[in-house]
């Protein structure tokens, strides 16, 4: 069989083409963020943002193709209602706008890609058209002349940077067409282009009127009181703190050293920050241990930071001090909500084997940063910390000022 008969074989025969709304969310300012950053943070961060996106969808659009900083979304059949639209446009930008301010007020990560996210924007082009589909493989492809159309607009002559387009036969298609300039949350203006598809129309309406419409997150302390000390475990590794801090904040990487463990699993975020989520995988149940990350502190060659697990009423303190010569303490306090009773049968049934366990694990993970410093090697997961002082490690950063106190003297 030769090669054209195969890629014959696997390809669907074209649909017929249909009026399709064309609907493309694109993230200013892509390019230089990726750019000019770490590019292991800025591909997370992008990825996180179009799964915002994604998520975000109230129209019930369907992907058709994840185009860098853009997702090319379609919808088959008659064009939305303009208040429909304007409330998919809303929800899609104040999401987006959402998460930023979250890295912005959560991030402890003192990169350019974490540093700059905040200066990403997002513009969202619509268009309608008669579009083809066709299935090669496994992929369905968008054809037509309308496809060529929504993208270029991409490139356009409105001033600014976060706006939404809606071009010229979309708004002619939409029933309320005439509502546009009173449902709008800014004023609507009117331009045309000429392409090498031809002359085409649109109106634009600014978006950045709908910033006061973005809320702060909420705050990432999972109301959990700390409760009281039940135990704690120390243990000294001979590599710098950063070492220590990058795979101790690897979400992903708890298996690997802490006791009994088969997996984690349900990180909301690939990296770490105030509200950072994972669940220690025991026996692959919901009763498994959830963790929420909070509290992050940093001072000279000092980071604190606490998990909470509401439903077991606990919370584990982290302490990272730097020791001098490139060696690091680590410090675990162990608190327990309740009373006298739960106290006890902690101590009776469970501190021996909790401890016993803290030995083996905090052991793996020392031997693992030890060897990292030993070869000169970095663990792939990295978090840049506003840490100074003597033993930071490469990647330190400025001073982060004065700290509270440690828990070990607040217990």
């Amino acid at each position: 069989m030769t090669g054209t008969a195969k890629s014959a074989r696997g390809r669907a025969a074209q649909g017929p083409p249909r009026p399709t709304l064309l609907f493309i969310p694109d993230i200013s300012g892509f390019t230089r963020f990726v750019r000019e950053t770490e590019i292991s943070h800025s591909r997370h961060i992008i990825a996180e943002l179009l799964e915002v996106l994604i998520d975000s969808d109230t129209l019930g659009l369907t992907v058709s193709e994840i185009e860098g900083d853009a997702i090319l979304f379609y919808r088959s059949g008659p064009p939305p209602a303009v208040g429909e639209l304007l409330a998919q446009v809303e929800a899609m930008y104040v999401a987006f706008h959402s998460r930023l301010r979250h890295y912005d007020t959560q991030r402890i990560c003192q990169c350019g890609a974490c540093g700059s996210a905040t200066r990403l924007e997002l513009k969202i082009i619509t268009h309608y058209g008669d579009v083809a589909d066709e299935r090669i493989k496994d992929h369905s492809k968008l054809f037509g002349r309308d496809v060529i159309v929504v993208h270029r607009l991409l490139k356009n002559s409105v001033q600014g940077t976060e706006y939404l387009l809606i071009s010229d036969p979309l708004f002619e298609a939409t029933a309320d067409g005439s509502d546009l300039e009173s449902r709008a949350w800014a004023a609507v203006e009117r331009r045309e282009e000429d392409y090498d598809v031809g002359r085409v129309g649109y109106r634009h309406v600014d978006l950045q009127a709908l910033r006061e419409r973005v809320s702060d997150p909420p705050a990432s302390q999972p109301g959990l009181s700390r409760g009281a000390l039940v135990t704690q475990h120390h243990e000294s590794v001979e590599a710098p703190l950063s070492t220590v801090f990058n795979v101790l904040a690897d979400l992903s990487f708890r298996h690997e050293w802490q006791e009994d463990l088969v997996g984690s699993d349900r990180l909301n975020h690939e990296i770490m920050q105030g509200g950072s989520t994972h669940r220690c995988v025991i026996k692959a149940t919901d009763r498994d241990p959830f963790w929420v990350a909070h509290g992050f502190e940093t001072g000279a060659g000092r980071v604190t930071f606490t998990e909470s697990e509401r439903r077991l009423r606990i919370a584990t303190v982290y302490e990272l001090r730097s020791e001098g010569s490139g060696a690091t303490r680590i410090a675990a306090y162990y608190y327990m909500e309740g009373g006298p009773l739960r106290r006890l049968a902690f101590r009776l049934f469970i501190k021996r084997g909790l401890e016993a366990d803290n030995a083996a694990g905090f052991g793996r993970l020392r031997r693992y940063c030890e060897e990292l410093a030993s070869d000169g090697h970095e663990h792939p997961v990295r978090i840049v910390l506003d840490l100074p002082g003597p033993n930071a490690g490469p990647n330190a950063g400025p001073n982060a000022g004065p700290t509270a106190g440690s828990p070990s003297a607040q217990a």
